[in-house]
């Protein structure tokens, strides 16, 4: 196969049998489409876990590493050139966490709808702690917000962790580390203090509302060698959005599917099984079938909570009807990095 060969990224493919059901993974496995797939199939190479929990999402650590991103700089944040925002360091977006048992647990953000007034409002409000700390807030999107350091002195000094990795989780442990944790928790509470009033007005029209704020990595716009066009399309591509199909620079054809994962976000498993059924319908049979694109094969890396397994799939001239290969193993999450 060539370098050009096509590769589907399908966020959330492997996820924990316990969330799902082992029986409807072995269901899954067994259909007609994935038996064909995974008869055509070899692994060509994977990753589990890189330490102990908590775990990036699989594929945001595929991405990091395809698109050749530096170490400690975001995805998300190559966001800030779509938004034409000049000078960010930090993405920073607008959250809602809720109190679990004993713990705080953050929303899924699609659930959150502020418009561009209550953006900038909330913004507006906290703009002075900011400016306080060498810090100024500038919001690209209801959504997508920016940090940038107005002083020099005074940068910050922290690792962070994704966004998409905390949904729906106990925030703890995805916290910031680094130099300035505390200083940021610091921030991060005024902010919440700040906005407790405001948001009575703001949560008579949107629930939830937005409370407090999640950053995530450095911006590595001005990074070299990055897949920077790329890396700016998969970051500004918005949930809901559908399939996004960018170039990378050797020609590949890079597709990243996020239905999977949209449904993992809202804690849906039976939303899962749905859009796999889709997937499987509209994508997957097209490459058993070799249609169009997929005509000389492809490339599919299914990805997990923290791990991934990049496939790939021989076109049908280059098939054998009576290889067996492991549709229920494909479809686990490697248990460690190899």
């Amino acid at each position: 196969m060539s370098e050009a060969t096509p590769v589907l990224l399908l966020p959330a493919a492997l996820v924990d049998p316990a969330w799902i059901g082992a029986d409807r993974i072995a269901e899954l496995a067994a259909s007609p489409c994935w038996t064909a797939l995974a008869r055509r199939t070899t692994v060509r190479t994977q990753a589990g876990s890189d330490g102990p929990p908590p775990h990036d999402p699989g594929h945001e650590r595929w991405l990091h590493a395809r698109l050749a991103l530096p170490e400690g700089t975001s995805l998300a944040a190559a966001a800030a050139i779509a938004d034409g925002v000049a000078g960010a360091a930090w993405r920073i977006d607008p959250v809602h966490l809720h109190v679990g048992r004993d713990h705080l647990v953050l929303t899924d953000p699609a659930s959150l709808s502020p418009t561009r007034e209550d953006a900038v409002a909330l913004a507006a409000a906290i703009a002075p702690l900011l400016a306080d700390e060498g810090l100024a807030l500038e919001v690209g999107t209801p959504r997508r917000w920016y940090l940038r350091e107005t002083d020099p002195a005074r940068p910050l000094a922290l690792r962070t962790r994704p966004l998409s990795g905390a949904t729906g989780r106990n925030i703890d442990a995805w916290l910031p580390q680094g130099d300035d944790a505390r200083r940021w928790r610091r921030i991060v509470n005024e902010i919440q203090m700040t906005w407790h009033a405001l948001n009575e007005v703001l949560q008579a029209t949107h629930e939830p509302a937005v409370n407090s704020v999640w950053i995530e990595g450095r911006c590595p716009v001005a990074a070299p060698g990055v897949e920077l066009a790329a890396a700016v399309r998969v970051a500004a591509h918005g949930p809901g959005a559908g399939p996004l199909e960018t170039a990378l620079s050797d020609g590949t054809r890079l597709r990243i599917d996020d239905r999977l994962h949209e449904a993992q976000l809202a804690g849906d498993p039976a939303g899962w099984l749905a859009a796999w059924r889709c997937l499987e319908a509209d994508t997957l049979a097209g490459i058993v079938r070799a249609d169009g694109a997929w005509r000389d094969g492809a490339r599919i890396v299914l990805a997990g909570d923290a791990g991934w397994r990049e496939i790939e799939v021989a076109p049908r001239a280059g098939w054998r009807f009576w290889r067996r290969t492991d549709g229920v193993g494909l479809l686990a999450e490697p248990s460690a990095t190899r």
